[in-house]
Order: C-alpha cells, then structure tokens, then sequence
C-alpha cells in the first residue's frame, strides 16, 4: 500500500521529459540494470524496431549495437548523469540533454530526443559528438547487414 501511494505521488514528475530521463538514470543505482532488460519501457517504436532488427541480424554475435546507448558505456560503474537542459515538450516531442561521467572519464554531453508515446515518454534516438544520431546509424547498419 505505502510502495502504492508512493508511486502515484512520483508519477507526475516522471511524466516530464526531465522526469522521465532522470528516473531512467536513478535505475542505475541498481547493479543489475539495464534497458535491455524490458527495451519496451525505454525506447520509442521505430529506436526498438532499429534494435530489435540489428540483434536478429546479429545472430548471437555483436552486432552494431555494443554498448548501452543511455549510459554511453558497457560498463556504467561509476556512472554519474546530469540533465543539464530540457527543450519544452511540443507535438510529443521533447530533447533532454544530459551530462554522462563514469568513473576516470571526463564527463561529456549526450542528447536524447523523446517522444510521447500511449505508454509515456521514450527514447526516440540519442545524439553525442561520436555518434549524431543512434536510430539513423543502426537503420544504415543494419539494411548493410541485410544484403
């Protein structure tokens, strides 16, 4: 009853972009976490799709996709994240940029675009100075990998 009431009192703020970004982050205090675990609760439809598709075409082995895109890492020990600015929510959309440390590294920038969903606020792709765009670079990847 009390885990109840605390949920329902947390569920405005977590239906924020910053909320929901900044709950996603808090989920690392747990060793075990991953998005991979239930992919369905962090990443919009067309980012799923992109990462269902290149873990198929992977056939067990490492495909394009070789690390944890929230975390910017393979390992997230340490792992300390700030949202630093938030773009205001329009048509369902909405950018959340984060600053992204794990332990020895200096810290750098991540930008993630959301996307209102039924289910609530998901990833949609995620931009860093490596990378510009997640969903754009795996949907090349893996229409390379389909032929």
């Amino acid at each position: 009853m009390m885990i109840a009431l605390l949920l329902a009192a947390a569920a405005p703020a977590a239906d924020t972009p910053r909320g929901f970004v900044e709950r996603l982050y808090a989920a690392y205090r747990q060793a075990d976490y991953s998005p991979f675990k239930h992919p369905e609760l962090v990443f919009a439809p067309r980012l799923l799709a992109a990462i269902a598709e290149d873990e198929k075409l992977a056939k067990g082995e490492v495909g394009y996709l070789d690390g944890d895109p929230v975390c910017q890492c393979q390992d997230a020990a340490g792992l300390k994240a700030a949202v630093t600015r938030v773009t205001p929510a329009r048509a369902g959309k909405a950018t959340v940029t984060v600053r992204i440390s794990l332990a020895g590294e200096t810290p750098r920038p991540a930008q993630f675009s959301l996307l209102r969903t039924k289910a609530g606020w998901r990833i949609a792709d995620v931009s860093s100075a490596e990378e510009p765009s997640l969903v754009g670079a795996l949907e090349a990847a893996n229409r390379k990998a389909a032929h």
